[in-house]
């Protein structure tokens, strides 16, 4: 893979409100989008990856040419409402390691392990799902939205914990972070970055 390629189409609505937004604001089409990424090498070794930018810039797009559409998750998604987030994560995995994992995402509070994922604060429940994606041990994934329901404070924090425990616990998977927020960037360390604002990959970060 040497270029991403993302070209989306839709119908052009020609409806008075659809024609009246193109006049107003000098918008010919709303029903195209295209996006060129050149350079781009995924090949070799790497662990985490970044692609950051605006939304509605191609990330998701993005994630989908990478590993396939099936890959991409939410980690606020697929949880049971009628059970504690440590039966919910890795139900037949080994007990230590699961707590172990919600230690070192920083989900620390023992209290908050037998509420449902539903009641917890965003914050909690961003760890929770770091936890549960590093437990699962997947060989690919692509994670949307990440730290988009967080304060920057524990987004940052939470970058670090997850990158680390990623790197240590599934040292061959591979994880596609899409996110909206450069300030991340430097806390994750990823292996290489595309920049959806800048057309740009870049090895290394």
């Amino acid at each position: 893979m040497d270029k991403i390629e993302v070209h989306n189409r839709v119908s052009d609505f020609n409806s008075y409100r659809a024609a009246r937004v193109k006049s107003l604001f000098n918008a010919e089409s709303g029903c195209n989008f295209d996006l060129t990424i050149e350079g781009v090498d995924l090949s070799g070794d790497w662990n985490i990856g970044v692609v950051v930018g605006a939304s509605g810039s191609g990330k998701t797009s993005i994630g989908k040419k990478i590993f396939g559409e099936n890959k991409i998750i939410n980690l606020s998604e697929g949880w049971n409402i009628d059970k504690p987030i440590i039966d919910d994560i890795c139900p037949d995995g080994d007990f230590n390691t699961v707590t172990g994992l919600l230690a070192s995402v920083g989900l620390g509070d023992v209290p908050a392990w037998l509420r449902p994922c539903h009641v917890l604060s965003n914050g909690e429940q961003f760890r929770a799902g770091l936890a549960r994606v590093i437990c699962d041990k997947p060989e690919e994934v692509v994670i949307d939205e990440f730290t988009s329901v967080v304060d920057r404070q524990i987004a940052k924090i939470g970058s670090q914990a997850f990158q680390r425990a990623w790197r240590r616990e599934n040292k061959s998977g591979k994880v596609v972070l899409l996110t909206p927020h450069y300030d991340i960037v430097d806390w994750i360390q990823p292996d290489w970055v595309i920049d959806t604002k800048t057309k740009t990959f870049e090895r290394g970060i």
